[in-house]
């Protein structure tokens, strides 16, 4: 009776055998249709490029503390990292990088909205563990994806300096602007002193101490042409020629004189402003120097900790993994109707 029950558990186990070798023929067809799919699909590679942390600027950290004693939450205050991120993430920065890498026929689409929506599916950008802010760019063409992830690093440095508006920028602008007025008002006053040079040739000097005394000379002249006139009039009659030339010649130095006179007094206001703008000038300048050092110190610098390389290895689809799954399934399928056929065999005892 035993030896009939072994014989008949020993024909249940050829089920066991035929089993076995099916999951064997299963496993091995499966692998090579993976491989084959693997072969025919679309591969993807991964590039990555990384920047340090901007560190916080004190501006930042004088906001942050100015927040205790104001109504403004401490959420509304930008910090650099934040900054980073808004510039990495803006249309800006994707627009800039289609027109760059030509993605609208690369990903061929017809316009910039969807080529974004393809560009944000392939880009993650975040902050690691390690404080570093980290751009994978995941692409069908390796140089593409190194491309794009290379230029998110030096686009953001050049947005940076384009677009972060800080009180040290603020401040430069606004010397730059009085700079520039005070140097236009500077050329101006040089150049009408110049046209008064040239029209009455003189040479104009701080003191004006040539117009002076070219005054004093014209002073000489109509005072001795007046008491040459008085001791005339008392010999001639007042229609005599000579009466009647030195009048002449009376009346051209009283307005040369007067003209001079006018000269000196539009120099000298010329001449007093030309002193306040070109100090002005002097004062601007310095601080022109000192708002440059403190824009530089106040922007975020981008720190470029690594460049992305052009990758080699396929990132997506994973052989591996795909291997290690359909590895799993095919045996997770054996193990069970194995597991049961032993059952049985086990139970025919």
């Amino acid at each position: 009776m035993n030896k009939e029950k072994v014989k008949e558990g020993i024909l249940k186990g050829s089920a066991l055998k035929r089993h076995i070798i099916l999951l064997i023929l299963t496993y091995i067809a499966v692998i090579n249709l993976s491989i084959l799919l693997y072969l025919i699909s679309p591969k993807y590679y991964k590039a990555t490029s990384s920047i340090l942390q901007p560190p916080e600027s004190e501006t930042s950290i004088v906001s942050s503390q100015a927040t205790k004693f104001s109504k403004e939450p401490l959420s509304l205050i930008r910090t650099n990292t934040e900054l980073f991120f808004s510039i990495l993430n803006s249309r800006r920065m994707k627009d800039d990088i289609i027109e760059k890498f030509n993605l609208k026929k690369h990903y061929n689409v017809s316009n910039n909205d969807e080529a974004i929506e393809i560009l944000n599916k392939r880009t993650k950008i975040f902050l690691s563990k390690d404080k570093v802010i980290q751009i994978d760019i995941i692409d069908r063409d390796p140089k593409i994806a190194a491309g794009i992830a290379n230029f998110y690093t030096e686009n953001l440095d050049f947005l940076i300096k384009e677009l972060a508006i800080t009180t040290a920028k603020q401040n430069r602008i606004f010397i730059e602007k009085r700079l520039k007025e005070t140097t236009e008002l500077i050329e101006s006053l040089e150049k009408r002193l110049s046209e008064i040079q040239n029209t009455n040739k003189l040479v104009v000097d701080q003191d004006l101490s040539q117009i002076s005394q070219t005054g004093g000379k014209l002073m000489e002249q109509l005072i001795n042409k007046q008491l040459e006139l008085e001791r005339e009039k008392q010999i001639l009659d007042e229609k005599d020629p000579k009466i009647i030339m030195l009048k002449n010649e009376i009346k051209e130095i009283q307005t040369s004189l007067t003209k001079l006179l006018a000269s000196q007094d539009e120099l000298t206001r010329i001449l007093r402003e030309l002193k306040v703008q070109e100090t002005l000038y002097n004062f601007l300048t310095s601080k022109m120097e000192e708002a440059k050092i403190e824009e530089t110190r106040d922007t975020p610098v981008v720190q470029i900790l690594d460049k992305a390389k052009i990758p080699y290895k396929v990132y997506k689809p994973d052989i591996k993994f795909i291997l290690v799954l359909v590895s799993s399934i095919v045996g997770g399928i054996g193990f069970i109707t194995i597991f049961f056929d032993i059952l049985r065999f086990l139970g025919s005892i």
